[in-house]
């Protein structure tokens, strides 16, 4: 079959204990709760770079310039040559630009603060231990953002400019009034083990200038064992990237002040040609979807250690649409999601669904197909003659319909379980009067066919535009 490997069913609730299981009972010494992702803990260190006030050890410095004060700190930055290195007292300094290729280093986020940071093109530039309310990246490529936290920007707390590289670890950027991290045509952009939390609008949002850019010139983004937290509108966007993700969590997405209908508030949203591998991925309690997948290419979740998929209690767990060429969703839980576990919508092609389950999704009151606002709550809903194959899946406890087909469709029902009043509700095929029909193999429920409507057809969510936000 065109699909990944068919498994036992023990082995199926196997890979289901493993979701339920997490990271594991210990989590790192000392880490709070909320910054804890997959064994690790994200963000600021507690402890400092080093034990000496002044830190340069592990940076390349063709020299190194020591300051205490703000105006030692502006003398230093004018007269600072590519592989300078400016090491910072304890205390407080104004905002900075750094010519190419110059470091800034302190001794810990807890003991000194930079009003701004800013990083002119030149490469390998390091900036590390300190507190800022804003870092740009103008143009510089291999920069190293290590140990910091970017707090309470009025903007954004990080912006990377065309053509830059920077790659972000051990750090915190909170509560910015707009985006968290907000880049457009970067080289490339890696996090590793950040939080971006509380942030006004969108936590990380990637963006190619262009709708669907080829895929040599698209963003590069890495991200591993990171946590967004607390955005609004959506907490990851990615239009047009690459990106390759292994532990994430996205967490309480809201809507923005202005949008306060619950169509925004999403958690992931992949649109305009990105093409994502995410395994280790989480996203709980989104006000709106959970991930969205539009025009793109996607493999979500994996048969490995730590590449088990959740989406709980968001307002629809995923939604694949206008999907031209593949996705696939592999080890995947859904639970306690609200009014549609899984939509397949916008005659998407090429979609693989197996090793997942989908329970406990609640009725709530959507936009539907045709009839306004109803109350939907769906396990699956496969709609516009999309194709899929669908294997080893299971559902239980949904509340309305478990697989809802409506209209034609293409593709195979594959081991679907049903329980917990799924097995009452069925697999139904309604509106249909003739036409294609997915092939029902073994162990799957018989199809119902029915020419009437049964069920209200949920309406696939609104892609995020890219000028959502003002900028």
């Amino acid at each position: 079959m065109q699909c990944c490997a068919l498994v036992a069913r023990g082995m199926v609730l196997v890979g289901l204990l493993g979701v339920l299981a997490g990271c594991g009972d210990d989590g790192p010494k000392g880490c709070p709760t909320e910054d804890e992702i997959r064994g690790v803990c994200a963000g600021v260190p507690q402890a400092a770079v080093c034990d000496d006030d002044l830190c340069v050890d592990d940076v390349t410095c063709a020299g190194i310039e020591r300051v205490g004060s703000d105006a030692e700190l502006q003398a230093a930055a004018a007269a600072a040559v590519p592989g300078t290195c400016i090491a910072l007292a304890p205390g407080t300094y104004g905002a900075v630009a750094l010519p190419g290729g110059v470091s800034l280093l302190g001794r810990a986020a807890g003991s000194v603060t930079v009003r701004e940071v800013a990083l002119e093109a030149g490469e390998g530039a390091v900036v590390r231990g300190l507190t800022t309310s804003m870092i740009r990246v103008r143009g510089a490529t291999g920069a190293k953002v290590e140990s910091v936290r970017v707090r309470g920007s009025a903007e954004s707390g990080m912006l990377v400019d065309p053509g830059s590289s920077v790659a972000v670890s051990a750090s915190r950027i909170e509560g910015a009034a707009i985006y968290g991290l907000f880049a457009t045509d970067p080289l490339a952009v890696t996090l590793e083990r950040v939080v971006i939390a509380g942030s006004g609008g969108p936590g990380l949002w990637v963006e190619s200038s262009a709708d669907c850019a080829e895929p040599s010139v698209q963003p590069a983004l890495e991200v591993k064992r990171s946590i967004v937290r607390g955005s609004h509108i959506v907490g990851v966007a990615l239009f047009g990237a690459r990106a390759a993700i292994s532990g994430l969590d996205i967490l309480a997405t809201r809507p923005g002040d202005e949008f306060q209908t619950g169509r925004y508030g999403g958690g992931l949203s992949i649109a305009s040609c990105s093409d994502v591998e995410a395994k280790g991925l989480r996203v709980h309690d989104s006000k709106s979807y959970g991930v969205l997948v539009d025009g793109s290419k996607a493999t979500i979740g994996g048969n490995g250690p730590d590449e088990d998929i959740e989406i709980h209690r968001n307002v629809i767990g995923v939604s694949i649409q206008n999907v031209p060429e593949s996705f696939r969703l592999e080890n995947a839980r859904l639970d306690e999601n609200q009014g549609l576990g899984i939509g397949l919508a916008g005659e998407s092609r090429g979609v693989i669904i197996c090793r997942t389950s989908v329970t406990r999704t609640r009725g709530r009151t959507l936009p539907t197909l045709g009839a306004g606002a109803e109350d939907v709550g769906h396990g699956i809903a496969w709609t516009d003659g999309a194709e899929a194959t669908i294997t080893d899946a299971s559902l239980s406890g949904n509340a309305l319909a478990s697989v809802l087909i409506d209209g034609e469709a293409t593709g195979t029902l594959h081991h679907i379980t049903l329980s917990d009043g799924d097995e009452a509700l069925g697999i139904v095929q309604q509106n249909f009067t003739g036409g294609m029909q997915p092939t029902v193999e073994a162990g799957t429920p018989a199809l119902r066919a029915d020419e009437a409507a049964l069920y209200p057809v949920p309406a696939a969510p609104d892609v995020l535009p890219k000028d959502v936000v003002e900028r």
